[in-house]
């Protein structure tokens, strides 16, 4: 009986035991196959090692460059950029989109102005955020916030007008107040989908940022790193290592997002299996 109730835990722990996701399995095939391709174009005389440096040499380059205190520093103000404009462009875009989709008359309203101002890419507000606030962080975050807040603003609606009418009446009709309803309901129940809108607007910020950094971001960032190291033009694995290094934190950062999201809604994705 001891044996039986011994295998029987033993069975128990392997059954518990977390398996690699097979997401994860592909994702490192992904990886090593562009590394190998990467190398390979170059090595194999495909393309001009002037234009393409192996990423063997991009790597070392990396390398050399984390730890050179002007390269950190450019790194840190990216992400410091980036993180004001998600902070400052979630603020706006939650309790508007929510506003939005609670009330029919409010989003028809306004949904001829938003689909105006919406296409408008922000690259063309540069020139005029320049003659009004010069280049400055304010500049920047103006454009990534212009930029970002419509991906979280339409998943927010979308979550709040997906929630069933008739739960909202019930809770109603249990003496609970129609702000008690939106936040023990409607927000629970749109959170998922604000998520996601934020995962998606995260890397949408990013890649914001570094252009602007590139165009007209003073000299400060990632992307006047890369432009810098450009305009000089005899260290190609410099800039090669740059922009490496940028598509390493979206990697980061939306890995991060990513795990949160599955952890704090993990009740969403049972419900959706």
């Amino acid at each position: 009986m001891q044996t039986v109730t011994t295998a029987t835990q033993a069975m128990a722990a392997v059954a518990a035991k977390p398996k690699r996701s097979p997401k994860v399995r592909r994702g490192v095939i992904g990886v090593v196959v562009l590394a190998a391709i990467l190398e390979a174009v170059p090595r194999l005389g495909i393309v001009d090692q002037a234009f393409l440096p192996p990423l063997s040499a991009v790597l070392a380059k990396l390398g050399v460059e984390l730890i050179n205190p002007e390269f950190l520093l450019a790194t840190f103000d990216t992400l410091l950029t980036w993180f004001l404009g998600m902070a400052i462009a979630t603020v706006i875009a939650i309790p508007l989109g929510t506003l939005l989709g609670l009330s029919d008359f409010t989003y028809r309203v306004s949904r001829a102005a938003i689909d105006l101002i919406r296409p408008i890419p922000p690259i063309a507000l540069i020139p005029l955020l320049i003659l009004v606030l010069g280049q400055t962080l304010e500049m920047k975050l103006a454009l990534v916030v212009f930029a970002v807040v419509w991906p979280i603003l339409f998943n927010t609606i979308s979550g709040v007008r997906d929630v069933d009418p008739q739960l909202v009446q019930m809770a109603q009709s249990f003496q609970h107040t129609r702000m008690q309803a939106i936040r023990r309901i409607v927000l629970p129940s749109a959170a998922p989908f604000m998520a996601t809108g934020v995962r998606i607007a995260s890397s949408i910020a990013l890649i914001v940022v570094v252009t602007v950094e590139m165009i007209a971001g003073g000299d400060s960032g990632l992307g006047a790193y890369i432009a810098e190291a450009r305009a000089i033009g005899t260290d190609v694995p410099k800039i090669f290592s740059g922009t490496l290094m940028t598509g390493v934190l979206g990697l980061i950062i939306n890995s991060i997002i990513g795990a949160i999201e599955s952890r704090v809604f993990s009740w969403n994705e049972r419900k959706a299996s």
